[in-house]
């Protein structure tokens, strides 16, 4: 049983077809620049190790990507499948699903209405989700289709965390609240979660550090996303890539009126011009890393700012959780960078944290346990996989709906 797991942008489609008997991804690759004369394919089949590495196909729409990728993986040459029957169903990832989901959705003509009109909410994303939902649908009319939300996990913090000290009209007219992100990746985490911990995911608090070139904290109590650090975008909690994360609501109107800025532009600043790129001139982690080894001071308070923010919020979620069970670190930053992992949660000691370097050091890329045996709390690295919570979900819901 076989699930196509799509997510799409505005002019970038990725994809995995994943086995679900085996949890596998058997084919997986992404078609980039939709809609430009320099549109390509890039495809692995990971049954014969076969791969297409940025081949050019010309991709007018979505539409089109979409029968160049189905094409790939019926090809006799290098495809893994020999008909489109093979395929269960497919998973679109779908960002913002505002207070209208609290779960994946099978795709219906109320859906996609529905989802057209949280575009407002995620103008940089859900568009280009819609636009591979009516694609794939125009183009293999008989496929099951399901949408899978990021911000469908958090509908379960309570009022008090997700309302903002605002005029609350302003809740009311425009849905002004807390949404989240990376739920999907929460989830999977969670799921996780349970068997390391051989608990019921209901008897679960935890503290979950989603950190990559977008970042956010969930704290999760007794299953449940309870509080988390993005807000009503991506825009606030951590220190990303190039979005700031927190700061004064104050500075935004100061640096506006300075330097004459339209909405627009501020806007453009800080998502695009902030964060690690706006403090040191180097958005990307890796290459931030090695500047501030190499002696860039500006690149080394970066890292310490960075790695204090989520400090903080780790520690503010401890204060709200009370008990916690497990603190995991997962996204590509933390996946991969045993330091960032040790700065983060260095002098915890007397809040039960202790990290084992030793573990620690050796952990970059593999599932493992971290602390020390005499850590109170216990601390894991765990790679997340939120293409296979989107297939698992897909699966559940046409199942389900059966």
């Amino acid at each position: 049983m076989k699930i196509l797991v799509i997510n799409c942008g505005s002019s970038t489609i990725k994809f995995q077809l994943i086995e679900m008997e085996t949890n596998e991804v058997i084919a997986k690759g992404r078609c980039d620049q939709v809609g430009y004369d320099t549109s390509n394919i890039i495809y692995k089949n990971l049954v014969d190790k076969k791969e297409l590495d940025e081949v050019p196909v010309k991709m007018q729409d979505h539409k089109e990507a979409m029968k160049v990728l189905l094409d790939a993986l019926l090809d006799k040459n290098y495809g893994v499948i020999s008909s489109l029957e093979e395929v269960y169903a497919i998973g679109h990832r779908v960002v913002h699903g505002g207070e209208l989901f609290q779960k994946a959705e099978l795709v219906t003509n109320k859906v996609v209405k529905d989802i057209e009109k949280l575009c407002e909410l995620a103008p940089l994303h859900n568009p280009g989700s819609l636009m591979g939902i009516k694609a794939i649908e125009e183009i293999a009319p008989t496929m099951k289709n399901v949408v899978v939300f990021d911000t469908a996990f958090h509908q379960t913090i309570p009022d008090y965390n997700y309302i903002y000290a605002i005029d609350y009209s302003y809740y009311e007219k425009y849905k002004i609240r807390r949404y989240g992100m990376h739920g999907t990746s929460y989830m999977y985490i969670l799921s996780r979660l349970e068997e390391l911990l051989n608990k019921p995911k209901e008897k679960i608090n935890a503290i979950i550090c989603h950190i990559g070139s977008g970042a956010s904290v969930c704290a999760i109590k007794e299953g449940m996303s309870y509080d988390t650090s993005m807000g009503f975008t991506p825009l606030e909690g951590l220190v990303m890539e190039t979005r700031s994360g927190d700061l004064d609501p104050a500075i935004v109107t100061k640096i506006m009126k300075e330097e004459h800025l339209t909405p627009d532009q501020m806007d453009e600043i800080l998502n695009k011009k902030s964060g690690r790129l706006g403090l040191c001139g180097i958005g990307d982690f890796r290459m931030m890393k090695q500047a501030a080894i190499d002696g860039d001071e500006r690149a080394e308070l970066t890292r310490k700012i960075q790695c204090n923010r989520t400090k903080k919020y780790v520690g503010s979620y401890m204060a709200e959780l009370n008990r916690v069970d497990a603190i995991v670190f997962t996204g590509g930053v933390a996946e991969n960078n045993a330091c960032e992992r040790r700065r983060v949660l260095e002098d915890m000691d007397h809040l039960g944290i202790m990290i084992d370097d030793i573990k620690n050091e050796s952990a970059n890329g593999k599932e493992s346990l971290i602390s020390t045996e005499d850590s109170i709390i216990k601390v894991f690295m765990i790679p997340t996989n939120e293409e296979l919570e989107i297939a698992k979900q897909t699966l559940e819901v046409v199942n389900h709906a059966k």
